[in-house]
């Protein structure tokens, strides 16, 4: 085999992509480790002529021979010699990439963005999260937790993979995939020393009545409940604005006004004597939590699986219970 003046050859070669593959590099590592093409093809179950003719083609493309035959043995070139080097070093990035693919179709590796409102957020995800990473251990998880505006900003920058929100946008800014995530309820909340705590049965106009406090504007928890009294002729008196359930609840414990809030961010308090659901007459108010994603955006394995966990909603019975009193 003659490959010190290759036919074709050029003095100043442009660059090499398009023009040698990782095949030849392979052939090429293949017959500097076995010491010729015969035992190179033998090793590959290749014909020892298409091994040369490879051979030949890739010296053409780089324009410069890479191989000499000294007595029966097969001895780089100089160029021969650089040009293994880098061949050892792309084929082993080949073969990392294809490792890290092989790991991420298996999802023993792979990232995981979700970001959610504030209720879902703190009350719900951390469980719906840990649940799926108990069966994906070594996935990446990362949650975000932001107002409704904050969550939108994200999604449609493309910078997570999921929100999960109170309500779908009307008019989203890119086109969105929205599916039902979980049930929320808002009930009314009051301090046990509250006058309507020993009520069996308050009217929508006398809970209405009451000094509120509520969540910050933007607030999928305050739309919901200022529209049911909208829908109601009944116009509430806010007396306080927090954006923090926790600090809502805890105002509301130390009775300076009602709320509204989920019931999943009430549970604890509820359940520890420090506030009490109010039975008022059409509640409680009953929203939707909706799972949103960016219509054309490409999810990676770890979103697949978790688009199907979802879908699946065993996970459902594990969340919510009272943990946090944030």
């Amino acid at each position: 085999m003659d490959t010190r003046r290759p036919p074709g050859q050029v003095d100043h070669p442009p660059g090499l992509e398009g023009r040698i593959t990782v095949h030849q590099l392979r052939l090429l590592v293949a017959v500097v480790e076995r010491g010729g093409v015969t035992r190179a093809a033998e090793a590959l179950r290749l014909s020892q002529p298409a091994v040369s003719h490879q051979m030949t083609s890739l010296a053409a493309s780089i324009g410069l021979p890479l191989l000499d035959i000294v007595g029966r043995r097969v001895v780089l070139t100089e160029a021969g010699e650089v040009l293994h080097g880098h061949a050892l070093r792309v084929l082993a990035e080949f073969d990392a990439a294809t490792r890290s693919m092989d790991e991420l179709r298996g999802l023993s590796r792979g990232r995981l963005r979700v970001i959610g409102d504030t209720t879902v957020g703190i009350y719900v995800l951390p469980d719906v999260l840990g649940d799926f990473r108990e069966r994906h251990p070594t996935v990446d998880v990362r949650l975000e937790i932001g107002n409704r505006q904050h969550v939108s900003d994200r999604l449609f920058a493309s910078e997570v993979d999921f929100a999960i929100s109170g309500r779908p946008w009307l008019e989203p800014e890119r086109p969105v995939e929205s599916t039902p995530f979980l049930a929320n309820q808002l009930i009314a909340i009051a301090s046990p020393r509250h006058p309507l705590a020993r009520r069996r049965r308050i009217p929508l106009a006398r809970l209405a009545a009451e000094p509120f406090i509520v969540r910050e504007a933007g607030s999928g928890t305050r739309e919901t409940a200022e529209e049911a009294f909208e829908q109601a002729g009944l116009p509430i008196r806010p007396v306080m604005e927090l954006a923090s359930n926790g600090a809502i609840k805890r105002a509301v414990s130390r009775g300076l006004g009602v709320s509204i809030l989920s019931r999943y961010a009430a549970a604890l308090e509820i359940e520890l004597g420090l506030l009490v659901e109010l039975p008022v007459i059409g509640f409680p108010l009953r929203r939707q939590w909706h799972l949103v994603r960016l219509r054309e955006r490409r999810l990676g394995p770890a979103g697949e699986a978790f688009l199907r966990f979802v879908e699946a909603g065993d996970w459902r019975s594990r969340v919510g219970h009272p943990l946090a009193t944030e």
